[in-house]
């Protein structure tokens, strides 16, 4: 099955057997049926160490409420078996890519096996039976969608649709309870978002308020919604009760007139979903924006079936050299172009690979030091070897050639108020395109990222992973090299334009992986192509599989073990180099983040606004305090 998102990235690199299990990213979403039940879909990213054996979400105070339909899967599509009782005292390896459901004296548990250490995604589908009730005046509901247990989210995201993407701010309100975050109704979904990583304790309380008529819940509550289950989540919060609507004596249902009977093909449809569980297409069915991304990329649709269709991965052909001339910019964007796309269609293989931002300046630090302008010294200090990095004063090459013309745009030009960087606007993005014009391709960018290092190793001119993140606590120089970390998001989540992509391009970005992934396998090389060697490295970094690689090329030709700086280079990148390949990473994506005065007091505006509608149950902050009498909750992690 499918992943929901392309790719979020994880801000660290770990190894897979770091000793604790954390939960990086935790993104929800629930799609609102027409009986009152709601579709959930979760996307856990997590790191995974040698702790512990299952992951569990607890489901306590359900009342009338059911959970049913439980899926599983992971990052490698696999399905996973499906256990009705679930044995909590077997071993990692017993329970390893197996599901179930674990009864407890408070309610009901959904558990699954942790499998592998390591990044890790887990892809988890159930349905939640009355969870919108019909009250006398409302229809609605206050749940508990995630209570942080052991191993509290770091980021947490919840949408909430309903058939048509028909929410809006006429038919219904929102308020938020038990985290320090935003909420909104927007784009005809309801929209959550916390801010920062949460702390065990704390909730994504949601009390949602529906016009009647918009849904038919089948569970019916006597008594009005507002008194019964609105006064108790408000009373105690920071909201204002009066702006809330509480304190008024005769308060009137929305009057608006019910919404025509939806489309029966569409409703066979939303049937069909939830009896196999697949929410992921439920929402990419939902979602109007993807469906206008997809039907602009036409041609590129086009391409994609063509060259990929009804194939598997091992069917694809091998390419035997660095593909695009070794265009590693462009190869990222072909390679994002695809899986963005193949996210939408069907009997497109998985690759299993995508393009990272991390793996890019893995790759970049590579070549830069097969090409001498990094050198690796050992320097002792208080008795220990230490590893440093002498950064060769950068030569800037002639500007031309930018990538960014060839790039689709949309997703990254629009500014987003939901956005943690909301002082990121159009304006800035523009800016940062023209300062660095002529150098967005790979000369240009190798020698922006050589500049960085450069500035910040000093007057020594030898680099320390800490000396690049107490560089970037100035100011002046995070508003310097800003525009340098904006390129390289944008370079990161663009994807080609309609009639960019090429098939040739696709069959050598894809074969040449394909090619690396299998080389002890494909037999051995002629010594005289050895001069190429480096830069299969290079794309064996930007693939990620760099080590594997290494380790192939010591199988096949045990001879070039003994060239110079080849894979002595790959295994300071994997053991020496590490420290300073994450520096740069989180180094680049906090300065991203950087604001001016001028933004900051833009922000601050903006907040204010929000501060003065957030009892109207539309866009604005969350409360901490509040969320009486919810439904649901428990906890969740692992264990």
């Amino acid at each position: 099955m499918k992943k929901f998102f392309a790719g979020c990235l994880l801000s660290l690199i770990v190894s897979a057997t770091m000793a604790q299990n954390t939960l990086e990213k935790l993104d929800l979403w629930v799609v609102l049926e027409p009986d009152g039940s709601g579709i959930v879909g979760e996307e856990r990213h997590a790191i995974i160490g040698e702790q512990g054996t299952e992951g569990y979400i607890a489901f306590n105070n359900m009342e009338d409420m059911q959970v049913v339909g439980l899926a599983v899967d992971d990052e490698d599509d696999e399905d996973y078996i499906f256990e009705e009782e679930w044995d909590i005292e077997r071993t990692r390896e017993e329970k390893a890519r197996r599901c179930g459901f674990h009864r407890t004296d408070e309610g009901v548990e959904i558990c699954w096996g942790l499998g592998e250490p390591g990044e890790r995604t887990y892809n988890i589908y159930y349905k939640l039976t009355n969870l919108v009730q019909a009250f006398d005046d409302y229809d609605g509901f206050c749940y508990s969608f995630y209570e942080a247990g052991t191993s509290p989210a770091k980021e947490m995201t919840l949408h909430i649709v309903c058939h048509h993407d028909s929410l809006t701010l006429e038919n219904a309100a929102v308020w938020a309870f038990g985290f320090e975050g935003y909420k909104a109704i927007r784009k005809g979904r309801c929209e959550i978002v916390v801010d920062g990583p949460m702390k065990q304790g704390e909730a994504v309380i949601i009390l949602l308020q529906l016009q009647k008529g918009l849904l038919n819940p089948v569970s019916k509550v006597k008594g009005s919604f507002t008194e019964t289950v609105k006064r108790k989540a408000l009373e105690g919060s920071d909201y204002d009760l009066e702006d809330a609507g509480l304190d008024e004596e005769n308060m009137d249902p929305f009057t608006m007139a019910a919404p025509e009977e939806e489309d029966t093909e569409y409703g066979l449809l939303i049937a069909i979903l939830a009896v196999v569980g697949i929410v992921g297409y439920a929402v990419r069915e939902k979602n109007k924006e993807e469906k206008t991304y997809l039907e602009r990329q036409a041609k590129n649709v086009e391409i994609l079936n063509e060259t990929l269709r009804n194939k598997k991965l091992d069917d694809l052909p091998y390419y035997r050299n660095p593909p695009l001339g070794g265009n590693l910019l462009l190869s990222g964007i072909t390679l994002n172009t695809v899986d963005r796309l193949s996210y939408f269609l069907d009997n497109i293989p998985d690759l299993k690979v995508k393009f990272e931002l991390r793996l890019l300046y893995e790759a970049l630090i590579l070549r830069l030091i097969y090409k001498g302008q990094i050198q690796v010294v050992s320097e002792t200090q208080n008795g220990k070897i230490q590893k440093l990095f002498r950064i060769s004063e950068p030569a800037e090459p002639a500007r031309g050639g930018d990538l960014t013309a060839s790039l689709n745009n949309e997703r990254w030009r629009t500014e987003n108020e939901m956005d943690k960087n909301e002082a990121i606007g159009s304006t800035v993005i523009k800016n940062a395109i023209s300062e660095n014009r002529g150098l967005i391709n790979d000369a240009g960018i190798e020698y922006l990222v050589q500049s960085l290092l450069y500035a910040a190793a000093g007057q020594d001119h030898l680099l320390q992973p800490k000396e690049l993140e107490d560089y970037m606590t100035n100011d002046a120089n995070c508003e310097e090299w800003r525009p340098l970390s904006i390129v390289l998001d944008i370079l990161a989540e663009g994807t080609l334009k309609n009639n960019q992509l090429k098939k040739d391009n696709v069959t050598q970005v894809v074969g040449f992986f394909r090619y690396l992934k299998d080389f002890s396998l494909v037999g051995e090389r002629n010594l005289e192509e050895t001069a190429l060697w480096k830069e299969f490295l290079v794309f064996a970094a930007f693939y990620g599989i760099a080590d594997k690689v290494s380790k192939d090329m010591k199988k096949v030709a045990p001879d070039v073990a003994s060239m110079e700086g080849l894979l002595q280079s790959v295994q300071l990148l994997y053991e020496d180099f590490l420290p300073l390949t994450t520096s740069l990473y989180s180094t680049i994506r906090t300065v991203h983040s950087y604001q001016t005065a001028s933004e900051k007091a833009a922000l601050r505006e903006k907040e204010a606004r929000r501060e003065r509608s957030r009892s109207s149950g539309g866009s604005g902050r969350s409360s901490y305090s509040g969320g009486g009498g919810h439904r649901g909750g428990g906890g969740s992690g692992f264990r």
